[in-house]
């Protein structure tokens, strides 16, 4: 049975498009083609965060009447960070397993 949220997270737009495709040729260069991934999806949850502040800031001061966009961003932001946490807790959850299993 697929897991719903690891389907979502490969094909939510807030992560890219990232291919679940398997690669033929495994390399050293695997761990950290993933960690460079994983710190552009993180770069881009901080970016969301600091525009959606922004947006608030901006309606508090008066400088933009447009409310909805300032709810959009804020729950654009609400949201990727709510699946970078499910990405991390998957994670945690993945090495814990590992961590059990006997050689």
């Amino acid at each position: 049975m697929a897991d719903p949220i690891i389907s979502r997270a490969y094909s939510a737009p807030a992560f890219g498009g990232v291919q679940t495709g398997a690669s033929t040729s495994k390399s050293s260069g695997d761990g950290e083609q993933f960690a460079a991934q994983l710190r552009k999806q993180l770069d881009q949850v901080a970016q969301m965060q600091a525009d959606a502040d922004r947006n608030v800031e901006d309606l508090l001061a008066g400088r933009t009447q447009n409310i909805s966009d300032v709810f959009v961003a804020a729950r654009k932001a609400q949201v990727a960070f709510g699946l970078l946490m499910e990405v991390r807790n998957k994670m945690l959850d993945a090495y814990s397993e590992l961590k059990q299993l006997r050689v």
